[in-house]
C-alpha cells in the first residue's frame, strides 16, 4: 500500500512525524505517538489533551467542583441555586451539653426546606433547638450569603425514609428560586448530580463517575457512586431533567472496594408518603408517586397549608449539562 504523504506546515512537522507512520492503515492501527522527549519514562503523557482535572481530584480527595467557578447564568448555576448549607444547634436532654451541627437542604414552594430526619431529628437524645439555611455561601469568606431561620421543628418528618421538611421565614424562594422533585422511578446506572455543602464548606457539585449502581435492592433506598462527605447530608440528587430523583442521606463509599456506595432515599418513596411534597411535585409538573397506603403516612406537626408554586430553576435537554456528550457512560465503559 501507498503511504499517505501530507503536507505539514512548519509549526506541526513533530505532530505529522508522529501520525504519518499509522495513517496508511488507519483502520488496523492502534499505535500512538509520543514526544521523543519523553523516551524512556514509563508514563508517556498526551501533551495538550487534557487539563488538571485529574490533579485536581487528587489534590482535593474527591471530584468535588466548585459553584463558584461557574458563570451565574449557566444552567447548573441555576440548578445550584435553590441549594444551601443547613446549620442546627442541637441539645442532648440527658446532659443539656449543645452540640452544632451542618448538613444540605433544598427550598421548595410554600418556604420550606427539605433535608434529613437525622438533621432536623425528632426522637433520641438529640433535640434541635434552632437552625437556619445559608444561601449563596460559594466562597470561603462568605461573601454575599445570607442566611434564613428555620423552625427547628419540621411540619413533616419520617425517620425511616429520613426526611424532614421545615419551614423556613424570609421568603428565600422568591430570591433564589426553588428545586424540581419528581417521583419518577431511578434505574441502575442512571447518571445523576449532586449539589451539596461537604464538611460545611462552600457549595460544590459531584458529577464525576456520579451514578445509581447497577445492583440495587428492594426498597426505598437507592445506592449510588456519588462522592459526599459529612455534611452532604440532606442534599438532592438530580438527573439529567434537573429534577430532583433522590435525598442522599449516608456515606459508604470505600476507594478500594468498586462494590461500595452510599444511599440515599428515592423521592418516589417520599412523594408516596407526604401529602404536601407530592402536591408540590404535582403542581411542578412532575411524575408523583402512588399515596402510601392509610395508617402508613408521615408524622405531621399541625395544619400545613397548600403549598404554591415559586420559581424554580429552567429545566435542561435530558444529556444536557448533567451528563455532555454522555461522558458519564463514556466513564462507565458503556
Amino acid at each position: 500500500m501507498t503511504p499517505i504523504r501530507r503536507r505539514c506546515r512548519p509549526a506541526r512537522v513533530a505532530a505529522c512525524l508522529l501520525l504519518s507512520p499509522f495513517a496508511a492503515d488507519a483502520a488496523r492501527a492502534q499505535s500512538i505517538g509520543f514526544d521523543p522527549a519523553d523516551y524512556g519514562r514509563a508514563q508517556l503523557p498526551l501533551r495538550q489533551t487534557t487539563g488538571d482535572a485529574a490533579a485536581y481530584v487528587d489534590q482535593n480527595k474527591g471530584a468535588f467542583e466548585p459553584i463558584s467557578e461557574l458563570d451565574p447564568k449557566d444552567g447548573l448555576a441555576a440548578l445550584a441555586r435553590p441549594i444551601g448549607r443547613v446549620d442546627i444547634v442541637l441539645r442532648n436532654a440527658r446532659t443539656g451539653q449543645q452540640v452544632g451541627a451542618s448538613c444540605t437542604g433544598a427550598l421548595l414552594p410554600g418556604d420550606y426546606v427539605l433535608t434529613n430526619h437525622h438533621c432536623l431529628p425528632q426522637s433520641g437524645d438529640l433535640t434541635p433547638v434552632k437552625a437556619s439555611i445559608l444561601m449563596d455561601y460559594l466562597t470561603l469568606d462568605g461573601k454575599g450569603a445570607r442566611r434564613f431561620e428555620i423552625d427547628p421543628k419540621p411540619v413533616e418528618f419520617d425517620a425511616r425514609l429520613d426526611y424532614a421538611l421545615a419551614r423556613v421565614a424570609g421568603n428565600p424562594g422568591a430570591a433564589y428560586g426553588t428545586v424540581r422533585l419528581s417521583g419518577e422511578a431511578v434505574p441502575g446506572n442512571r447518571s445523576m448530580l449532586v449539589i451539596h455543602h461537604p464538611l460545611g464548606r462552600p457549595k460544590v457539585m459531584s458529577r464525576f463517575r456520579c451514578f445509581a449502581m447497577k445492583d440495587q435492592a428492594e426498597g426505598p433506598d437507592l445506592r449510588h457512586r456519588c462522592d459526599t462527605l459529612g455534611g452532604s447530608s440532606g442534599s438532592l440528587m438530580f438527573d439529567a431533567s434537573v429534577a430532583g430523583i433522590a435525598l442522599h442521606k449516608e456515606g459508604g463509599l470505600d476507594p478500594k472496594d468498586p462494590s461500595s456506595f452510599n444511599k440515599a432515599t428515592r423521592l418516589s418513596a417520599i412523594l408516596g408518603r407526604s401529602r404536601i411534597l407530592s402536591e408540590i411535585a404535582a403542581a411542578q409538573g412532575r411524575p408523583v408517586a402512588a399515596a402510601a397506603p392509610a395508617g402508613d403516612a408521615p408524622t405531621t406537626v399541625g395544619a400545613a397549608p397548600s403549598p404554591t408554586p415559586a420559581r424554580s430553576p429552567a429545566a435542561s435537554p435530558a444529556g444536557g449539562p448533567l451528563d455532555p456528550a454522555g461522558m458519564n457512560a463514556i466513564l462507565r465503559g458503556r
